[in-house]
């Protein structure tokens, strides 16, 4: 049994089992999940946009519009910061030839320091960078943070011209904001496109994988490719990294995700440091305890999140978590409420995922649940989300 799932939504009173794991663990993603499922970047494409040669007069040409005349937020960002925006090729051995994906990456530092999205390098032994004025350089992989989908590559040195993105506040981000995103979309370089912010602090799951939380959500078109690319706002600071979309035909429907650039920020010290950060697991899966419930079972409370299984050999049965009773799609009766996470209350399955993605395996963590009408402290020591496979 996987956590992190929602419930799968609530009809009646049926259980949205909400798998809850915490973590956020992307794998696959962006620009390119497929469907309800994740997908792998696609080869890139070395495709550069030409231009024919006229022949009519002098007179009769349409001169190319001078960098200094762009009269939209997406040019102007597109002048200032387009060449801040790279090709990230990984290359993994696949046999008697090599595999290669793509994604897309954004220069953070003028020491060389590369942000992208993590399933876009992982398990790659070679990756390099391909910059707007030709240049490819390899580029090692400093640190991965498989919990929100990043990587921070580094090259040697950046070629002239090369500009540094700004990372902005992206706690500040408002729907309805217009927001650029740039990329290489199915091998593209340099694809611009424009949207909005759909919706803020979103809580998604994909599919068989775990619920992620804290994400902005976009129309700005992202496709296979998009991934680890800058989502821009009208002043030219990247407020989000792409990381997967939302899709049944493995292209842009409107629904894209970004990690925001404030979780970028919190991390990059430890990926700078070489850190191999990973998702923690708790191994329950839970469904929101709401006021029908409470009045139902006689609660005092009625907010929090109801254990409805244990995963066998996990953190949560190692802590002696208890789940309740399940007959047919209805609770029989209830086993442990957990209502407050380090003495601070849990307002559901979403809160408490995000809450306990912001720890790390081997952590410790306090749990209050409400057992057979009383309240009890469990200590939980989190472990590694399980590998798929």
């Amino acid at each position: 049994m996987q956590e992190g799932s929602v419930g799968q939504r609530h009809g009646g009173r049926g259980l949205l089992v909400l798998l809850v794991v915490v973590g956020f663990l992307v794998a696959g993603l962006v620009g390119g999940l497929a469907g309800a499922s994740l997908v792998r970047e696609g080869e890139a494409s070395a495709a550069t946009p030409t231009i024919a040669a006229s022949t009519t007069s002098p007179a009769s040409r349409v001169q190319p519009v001078a960098e200094t005349e762009a009269t939209t937020p997406a040019g102007e960002v597109y002048q200032r910061y387009g060449k801040a925006v790279v090709d990230v090729i990984a290359r993994a051995s696949g046999g008697f030839f090599d595999e290669q994906g793509s994604g897309s990456g954004v220069v953070v530092d003028p020491s060389g320091l590369i942000v992208t999205a993590a399933h876009v390098v992982s398990g790659a032994p070679s990756v390099q960078v391909q910059f707007a004025t030709g240049d490819r350089l390899s580029a090692r992989v400093l640190g991965t943070d498989q919990a929100n989908d990043l990587a921070l590559l580094k090259v040697d040195r950046l070629p002239d011209g090369i500009p540094v993105a700004p990372l902005g506040d992206s706690d500040t981000v408002q729907v309805g904001d217009l927001v650029i995103a740039i990329g290489s979309p199915f091998g593209l370089s340099g694809t611009v496109t424009q949207g909005i912010v759909s919706a803020v602090n979103r809580s998604w799951n994909p599919p068989g994988d775990r619920l992620r939380t804290g994400l902005i959500q976009t129309d700005a078109p992202i496709n296979p490719g998009n991934s680890g690319g800058p989502l821009f706002n009208a002043k030219g600071e990247v407020i989000g990294i792409a990381t997967m979309i939302e899709s049944p035909i493995r292209g842009n429907v409107g629904i894209g995700f970004a990690v925001p650039s404030n979780t970028v920020k919190r991390v990059l010290p430890q990926l700078e440091g070489g850190a191999q950060l990973q998702p923690a697991w708790l191994g329950i899966s839970g469904t929101d305890l709401d006021a029908a419930t409470a009045q139902r079972f006689g609660l005092s409370i009625q907010q929090g999140v109801i254990v409805l299984n244990v995963v066998s050999g996990s953190p949560a049965e190692r802590a002696g978590l208890r789940p309740a009773q399940i007959r047919g799609n209805d609770i029989a009766a209830l086993g442990d409420v957990i209502v407050a996470l380090d003495g601070q209350p849990v307002q559901g399955m979403q809160d408490l995922a995000g809450r306990i993605g912001a720890h790390q395996p081997g952590e410790t963590v306090e749990l209050t649940v409400l057992r057979n009408g009383q309240q009890e402290t469990v200590r939980v020591t989190l472990g590694s989300w399980p590998q798929q496979g």
